[in-house]
């Protein structure tokens, strides 16, 4: 059986080899030709090409068999020599109750709690961080919450202690906040050692004060721009480490927020990351009208077109620039595949556990701070006990519940399904996996063809800046 996936654009043709993990450039004919033969209208041994692609090393019989993490056997390496990320939940306590907080009961998982991280606890994941990473040069440390700020005690004397108990190691640290408890001190103290910082802000004073509020109902708009206002006064270096997170919900006026980052001056200088509403064990449903996806497209198009110099960088929204660098990784993805072996994994899986590692308030450890903490199927391991390899497995290996989709499933490579996506009361569902698996292949055929529409305009993936 060959698997493939035909693309075109206004001006081309193309193929999707699964097992080189190359996109071909191909006639009509052609293409025509292979669309009969997906649709079995014609033979293997009908269709004229395929003998000219194969004699090229292309369009070859599928060589998967069975679906294995290409790094299962590695588990156990990684866990004791190259755990890189620790991410601590200082507290799950917050001063904000968010609409669409996943936190907020309106997800199926934990709700916000007075729960916080004792000292010796977090002192203990410090220490297993260095213990189970010594083949790596750099680690990274970063707080999360409920609203981290809530702990700066706990926070400061972390810091403290890694300079202290391990000067010769060089670590990163991070933190996620909603900026309404930063103050003068702890932005010196963030600012001194290099932090870099997340704040969540979601556009405008209405657009945010409408989700974004404190116990009292009141919106924390104007004590967060009056936070980095005072800040900035006296450290203007703090603002080029801010990275905002704005959070779109089917509420949000989309025009209201680009505008609002490309204008206002407080916030302009610092970097933005745009996303949608998380989806994953949300209740409800979530929904977007079609203006609001219309006008994303539009903005989709005007970064194509400054990708490919036909616009200035200034015309499109300033948070496009993120996903410009994603179009380049992606393409850089079909560099480090070449050819599939007989066991495979669709992409998605990071090594749990190693590449991230999560410790919530009670010590249980998650692949990753958006795992559902009420479901046993996530959690890979206790911090008095170390992370468990086989629970470990589990996660990387979530495509063997749908082990015959995956090994037939054109999008293997690009598939972005982590375990996280197929988790539903506390157990690994194979339609739930499904589910998302649809979203998937609908992302993956629009990177596609995101490349092929950029290649014929001679755009150089990796090596081009937009006009300035």
């Amino acid at each position: 059986m060959i698997i493939y996936k035909l693309l075109k654009t206004p001006l081309q043709y193309y193929v999707y080899d699964r097992n080189k993990n190359k996109i071909l450039n191909i006639s009509k004919e052609e293409y025509q030709e292979l669309d009969r033969l997906s649709k079995k209208q014609i033979t293997e041994k009908e269709a004229v090409c395929l003998k000219k692609y194969q004699k090229c090393g292309y369009l070859k019989d599928n060589v998967v068999e069975k679906i294995v993490h290409p790094e299962t056997k590695y588990i156990k390496h990684y866990l004791d020599h190259r755990v890189q990320f620790l991410i601590l939940q200082v507290t799950q306590s917050c001063n904000l109750r968010c609409d669409y907080c996943t936190y907020s009961g309106q997800y199926n998982t934990r709700v916000h709690s007075g729960k916080s991280m004792t000292w010796e606890l977090a002192k203990k994941s410090i220490d297993y961080l260095y213990d189970h990473s010594n083949e790596i040069e750099k680690v990274r440390i970063s707080f999360y919450g409920g609203e981290p700020l809530l702990r700066f005690d706990l926070i400061k004397k972390c810091v403290e202690y890694v300079k202290e108990a391990y000067p010769d190691r060089i670590t990163n640290y991070g933190i996620t906040t909603n900026g309404t408890l930063l103050s003068g001190e702890i932005a010196q103290f963030l600012i001194n050692n290099q932090f870099s910082v997340t704040i969540s802000l979601d556009g405008s004073k209405k657009d945010h004060d409408a989700n974004r509020k404190f116990a009292n109902g009141g919106g924390s708009f104007d004590t967060i721009i009056n936070n980095i206002k005072e800040i900035s006064k006296h450290n203007k270096e703090f603002i080029e480490n801010i990275r905002f997170n704005t959070v779109l919900n089917p509420k949000s006026d989309y025009g209201t927020v680009r505008n609002y980052f490309s204008s206002e001056d407080v916030v302009c200088d610092a970097g933005v990351g745009l996303s949608l509403m998380e989806e994953i064990n949300y209740k409800g449903d979530i929904s977007f009208s079609n203006e609001f996806v219309n006008i994303r497209r539009y903005d989709y198009f005007l970064l194509l077109m400054a990708m490919v110099k036909k616009l200035k960088k200034e015309a499109i929204p300033k948070f496009m620039s993120e996903i410009k660098a994603g179009i380049d990784i992606d393409y850089s993805t079909m560099e480090d595949i070449n050819d599939l072996n007989k066991t495979w994994h669709h992409a998605g899986p990071c090594i749990a556990g190693a590449m991230r590692m999560f410790v919530n308030t009670d010590g249980v450890i998650y692949p990753c701070e958006k795992a559902v903490e009420t479901s046993k199927a996530t959690k890979i391991g206790k911090m008095d006990e170390g992370t468990d390899p086989e629970k470990v497995s589990k996660v990387m290996n979530i495509g063997r519940i749908t082990e015959k989709d995956c090994k037939n499933c054109w999008a293997i490579n690009w598939c972005s399904v982590c375990a996280l996506y197929a988790e539903k009361d506390g157990k690994f569902d194979p339609a739930t996996k499904r589910k998302n698996c649809a979203k998937s292949l609908i992302e993956a055929q629009d990177k596609l063809l995101n490349i092929c529409a950029l290649k014929e305009f001679g755009y150089k993936f990796g090596k081009e800046e937009m006009y300035v």
